[in-house]
């Protein structure tokens, strides 16, 4: 979990993955919101950045990003945010929850990279800049990804809740121009399709399907 903002972190999703087992690792504050839903705290891991711990042969480690927290008028920044690094024995996997553009994604590459995968979002942004310190546009999307030194792109957090003015569609469309413009690997898989380390993967633009 990203952070505490409702589209990152939903009670019903919660609640059905706990029974499922799941094991959450949160940033610094997060997991009273999960044992206030009964989530059992011995299946809730809360860290803060650079904090690790390994779960199944993977470092999984809790890294800076640039947001903020609240969900309600009166708990704003009352937890942390985070980005996410997990470190397996043959590969790596960034994933920036959501984040403006800064120096952190260098910090990480340098520290932790480079990663055979970066998932990063690129969409919910404007309009105006005001946005910039807690949401990037696709191009510093794609910013990050070359500052983490990583393989592959898999771009995230568009085409789902509506929080923008943007068409929904225009933040992949933006992505891919920039990605192309610095040869980057970048993948849209389908929900339920598989991505494989080391493997081609052919990407197709569903999102024009019903163009």
């Amino acid at each position: 979990i990203s952070h505490d903002h409702y589209d990152h972190l939903d009670m019903p999703s919660i609640q059905a993955l706990a029974a499922r087992g799941s094991q959450f690792f949160v940033p610094l504050g997060v997991g009273a919101h999960l044992e206030a839903w009964q989530v059992a705290p011995g299946q809730i891991t809360e860290l803060e950045w650079w904090q690790s711990k390994e779960l199944a042969g993977l470092k999984i480690i809790s890294t800076p990003s640039r947001h903020y927290s609240g969900r309600s008028l009166f708990d704003t920044k009352a937890t942390l945010w985070s980005s996410w690094s997990i470190v397996g024995p043959q590969h790596r996997v960034y994933y920036s929850g959501d984040t403006g553009f800064s120096d952190h994604f260098k910090t990480i590459g340098d520290k932790l990279g480079p990663f055979d995968l970066s998932i990063i979002k690129i969409g919910a942004y404007g309009p105006g800049d005001s946005w910039l310190d807690i949401h990037m546009i696709p191009e510093h999307a794609i910013d990050g990804h070359l500052a983490l030194r990583a393989k592959r792109l898999l771009p995230v957090h568009w085409a789902t809740f509506n929080l923008a003015f943007h068409d929904w569609d225009e933040p992949i469309k933006r992505a891919l121009k920039a990605a192309a413009a610095h040869n980057i690997d970048l993948v849209t898989p389908r929900l339920g399709e598989v991505v494989t380390a080391g493997q081609p993967f052919a990407s197709q633009p569903w999102w024009q399907l019903g163009d």
